[in-house]
């Protein structure tokens, strides 16, 4: 969603959040209980990039609520103040109205995984959280350039290349981490790690995609990798937000959305128009 127009900008010295230094807005973060602030999420009407961040804001019992997705009118006429002109943003609130701005989502999920507990023990651990966070993450991202953006006649062998290779190594890689913690259904120690929430997430969004069934068969293939999401989709912090009627909307966004990953002469069962049994049946297994 490119513009030509001139684009809102907000930068990491915003003076109108109330702070006049670097420091006083790292003061603030270190110094402001979690329960004092409030959350905002800006992005699409759509799973995808912002699920985990979302997931981590519902677990943590914080205070937090999604933005009303841009129009094309506004985010078209570069009226959506952003840090670099995509989403998602993370807008952080304070009791006497400070205000502060992040953007970019890894970032903005590892603050807020390090904030609410998710990075580990130590810092030895969080590096091995970030390591496999990264890896899990950039999964996705090559999904977006080896198969989603192709030309139609190129989508069936990008996907099955896809398949065969990329996320074959994938499952491989990751099995072997899983396999030296014990395979316990987390990736670091014996609780959930932001990799563990990024991992179940990141299979959601295949799920979404036209051909999720066939990628959540390869994902279930591995019973590792699967243990890992299903301790996240049934952590009973996650029950209410997964039952909402603002995340079933997201789901149903993201399905639209990715129509265009569609491979030419396939079935596709489009979940935004018609939950049949069968598609509930694939999300049952499929959501983080």
């Amino acid at each position: 969603m490119a513009t030509t127009n001139p684009r809102l900008k907000v930068h990491y010295l915003n003076p109108n959040g109330g702070f006049k230094s670097s420091k006083e807005r790292a003061d603030f973060l270190a110094t402001t209980d979690n329960k004092d602030l409030d959350f905002t999420v800006l992005y699409w009407e759509i799973a995808s990039v912002a699920s985990t961040t979302r997931d981590m804001l519902a677990l943590s019992g914080v205070k937090w609520r999604n933005a009303p997705c841009p129009s094309d009118e506004e985010w078209d006429g570069g009226k959506i103040q952003t840090a670099f002109s995509v989403l998602p943003m993370l807008t952080i609130k304070g009791p006497a109205g400070q205000e502060l701005n992040l953007s970019e989502s890894m970032v903005i999920d590892m603050f807020l995984a390090e904030r609410f507990g998710l990075m580990g023990d130590n810092d030895w651990e969080k590096l091995a959280i970030s390591s496999f966070y990264s890896n899990i993450h950039f999964l996705r991202e090559r999904t977006f350039t080896e198969v989603q953006d192709v030309p139609k006649e190129s989508k069936k062998h990008a996907r099955d290349l896809f398949f065969k290779y990329t996320l074959q190594k994938f499952i491989e890689d990751h099995e072997y981490h899983l396999a030296h913690n014990g395979n316990n259904g987390h990736y670091v120690g014996n609780k959930m790690s932001l990799a563990d929430l990024h991992l179940a997430n990141v299979i959601h969004y295949y799920s979404t995609l036209p051909w999720g069934k066939m990628a959540l068969e390869k994902f279930s293939a591995s019973e590792a990798i699967w243990k890992v999401k299903e301790k996240v989709d049934n952590h009973p912090g996650l029950a209410a937000w997964r039952s909402s009627d603002e995340f079933k909307k997201y789901e149903k966004g993201s399905f639209k959305w990715y129509l265009r990953c569609t491979v030419p002469g396939e079935e596709v069962v489009d979940a935004s128009k018609s939950k049949s049994d069968a598609v509930t049946k694939e999300l049952s297994v499929a959501e983080a």
